[in-house]
């Protein structure tokens, strides 16, 4: 199936998810949550987000750097960064992340590779962790939801361990050696470039995860604010937003619609809605797509620019693209 039939399917599914979390809304009582927002709740969800992200483009600005890349400022790793967000927020699975690739056009392919999968691997702990903890204190009210949640994790898992193979794993390569023939010898030679870099980082593990654990807490302040920005009166704690947000961007991560839309708010309902925690349909999809909202207009407002940067045919005409390769 060529790339843009997936993408036009993915595309079907989210319009086709929103559309039926529409039909469920009250019109009347999202107006008037939108009316009533408490911008300064707004305001500090918003420094929220921008933690997150100053935390995440500060891992990759460290890592690069402890690979010999110092050229790079913080500033351009942190558009950059924002850049790679706006395609992640399109595409199923969120691999337009990877975008990353085409924008470092000087550092090495598998540099840059390293440095994005050790991201993403201490990302998926995170959230494998999170999500574990969030169905063990809720256990008994998320009975109904287990399978949903078992299928999230199951991937997580997946996902964190086929990566940390192919990084660490001198087995996985002597495997795909096995089967190199045409294609696959070029991902086993990656691979082995992968390897390499990656060595040069295990003295940086600690410190990277220890980054991706304070842009976790940004983002479950984020959601946090959100809600009390809507001025309810109901009462959840910052605890639980910080866990929800880990149990939502796993499942977002299914690769079914662009960019988890759809999914995330579809959980988003489904659990805030749970007895216990009892937020009304239409206050919880409201929430959700402030979230979402909120995500893609400041990945936008900072990463646009350089998306003029990214063009595929000229990468691959460049010498030095070429010669990386």
């Amino acid at each position: 199936m060529g790339t843009e039939k997936r993408a036009l399917i993915s595309a079907g599914i989210t319009i086709s998810i929103l559309a039926i979390l529409f039909l469920k809304v009250d019109l009347g009582l999202l107006l008037e949550s939108l009316q009533t927002i408490n911008y300064g709740y707004l305001a500090l969800a918003f420094i929220g987000y921008l933690g997150l992200n100053f935390a995440l483009a500060f891992r990759l600005f460290w890592l690069l750097n402890k690979l010999g890349y110092h050229h790079y400022s913080y500033w351009n790793i942190l558009l950059f960064h924002f850049t790679s967000m706006i395609l992640g927020d399109v595409t199923p699975g969120k691999v337009g992340y990877f975008g990353l690739l085409l924008l470092l056009k000087d550092v090495k392919t598998e540099d840059t590779l390293s440095v994005l999968t050790i991201g993403q691997i201490m990302d998926f702990i995170m959230k494998i962790a999170g999500t574990v903890a969030f169905a063990v204190i809720l256990s008994g009210i998320l009975l109904e939801f287990q399978a949903v949640l078992l299928a999230g994790i199951t991937m997580m898992v997946a996902l964190t361990a086929i990566a940390s193979l192919l990084i660490w794993s001198e087995k996985s390569v002597k495997l795909l050696s096995f089967f190199a023939f045409a294609p696959l010898k070029k991902v086993t030679n990656i691979v082995e470039d992968v390897q390499a870099s990656t060595s040069r980082l295990k003295s940086e593990l600690i410190k990277a995860l220890l980054i991706s654990i304070a842009g976790w807490v940004f983002v479950g302040a984020q959601w946090y604010f959100i809600f009390l920005a809507l001025s309810t009166n109901i009462k959840i704690s910052f605890l639980f937003f910080f866990l929800l947000q880990a149990v939502v961007s796993t499942l977002a991560f299914i690769p079914v619609s662009l960019g988890g839309i759809g999914l995330q708010e579809s959980a988003i309902v489904a659990i805030l809605g749970i007895p216990g925690v009892g937020v009304g349909y239409t206050l919880a999809f409201t929430f959700g797509i402030l979230v979402r909202g909120m995500s893609v207009l400041v990945d936008a407002g900072f990463g646009t620019f350089n998306l003029r940067k990214i063009s595929l045919r000229g990468i691959l005409e460049d010498r030095k693209w070429r010669s990386r390769n």
